[in-house]
């Protein structure tokens, strides 16, 4: 199969989904990769790494997207990708098509099948394609949040962990799963008096046997005013796979919020867990509402775009080995030889489809989308 690895556009994005070690497997598996020129380059990885391994480098992505018939981005397509994306494509990438129908009935128009990253699910019903990015999500949040707080970013001038004499900073993470827990570990090892809301109590013990130093509470809303009210910065990290986010911190309470202190919402990418927060980007980082300090970048990744590219690349290579060697030496349409099939991976694709040949396909998304 020839897969194609287009630039990604999206506003302070810099990741590339396939590093030039998966492109060599691919390669040696016997697949065509096209990629623009330039591609790797913000990840910190050269044209001519690709070239060794036997990557065939365009010049434009209009070139990548007319000769590939496997697109893997990394982030969603944006107006320049979707005038490239043709019916015979199948598009491999972060997709979050609940917070965008727009973008669900464009893909749909123009007839193709698109696989979300953060639809995968494994055996456990674990997301193993979403969890590296929410792992580094998870420790940029606390990390930004923190910086956020100095004095001449506009924060309430505190840090964290405080010193001797001093009053511990106070952080809040909404959110237990992989982004809430990495978000709390490394607020807790900067020293601050962490408090951890979910619903699920089981998270909530296993996060508390792993970092006994935090505080873990069932998320109610009466909790979350409480917590939230008298934190310094508070992390939204709450996910529910492949829907729009739930709104768990309210207006209300924002309002209650301390002047200077900061809001962090990782769940931007699917609409985001705050209530009216806006998408903010790596060039515009914040705004301030109501005193309290605003930040939401939908590819908060991105930041550290090597990291995230070699943790991206290892784990979707064993599904893009699957849907390209599928194709390639089958006649019959990948997705039905998937539905026959009850190989980890394979199931694990086919379950994750959101649209086929240009029709929603996916419950979860069919509920979205008749809500609306």
């Amino acid at each position: 199969m020839k897969i194609g690895l287009p630039k990604e556009i999206m506003t302070g994005e810099g990741r590339i989904a396939l590093t030039p070690i998966a492109c060599k497997s691919l390669i040696a598996s016997g697949h065509v990769v096209l990629m623009e020129n330039n591609a790797g380059f913000n990840s910190g990885y050269g044209d001519e790494e690709y070239q060794s391994v036997g990557v065939d480098l365009l010049a434009s992505a209009q070139q990548v997207y007319a000769r590939a018939t496997l697109i893997v981005k990394v982030k969603q397509p944006l107006q320049c990708d979707l005038d490239h994306l043709r019916k015979h494509h199948i598009l491999f990438s972060y997709l979050h098509l609940a917070a965008d129908l727009s973008l669900v009935q464009t893909l749909c128009d123009i007839g193709l099948s698109a696989v979300p990253f953060e639809s995968i699910t494994n055996n456990k019903g674990e997301l193993p394609l979403l969890a590296p990015m929410s792992q580094v999500a998870g420790r940029i949040a606390a990390i930004r949040g923190a910086s956020l707080l100095f004095k001449n970013r506009g924060g309430r001038g505190v840090l964290l962990g405080g010193v001797d004499g001093s009053e511990t900073g106070r952080v809040v993470v909404l959110g237990a799963g992989v982004a809430g827990s990495q978000a709390a570990a490394v607020s807790a090892a900067l020293g601050a008096h962490v408090d951890v809301l979910d619903v699920n109590e089981s998270k909530l013990k296993q996060l508390a046997l792993r970092l006994p130093s935090i505080n873990t509470h069932l998320s109610t809303p009466e909790n979350t005013e409480l917590y939230c009210s008298n934190a310094d910065l508070v992390i939204g990290a709450v996910l529910l796979a492949g829907r729009r986010a739930p709104v768990v911190l309210q207006q209300s309470v924002i309002e209650k919020m301390h002047q200077g202190s900061v809001i962090v919402d990782i769940a931007i990418d699917q609409g985001g867990c705050v209530e009216n927060i806006r998408a903010t980007s790596s060039e515009k980082l914040s705004y301030v509402e109501h005193g309290v300090i605003h930040t939401a970048v939908p590819n908060m990744p991105a930041t550290v775009a090597r990291t995230s590219s070699q943790s991206l690349s290892t784990a979707i290579l064993p599904y893009v080995e699957v849907l390209a060697s599928l194709n390639a030496t089958m006649d019959e349409d990948i997705f039905a030889v998937m539905a026959a099939s009850d190989a980890p991976v394979q199931s694990a694709l086919y379950h994750a489809l959101a649209i086929y040949h240009g029709e929603v396909v996916d419950d979860v998304l069919i509920r979205e989308i008749s809500m609306n």
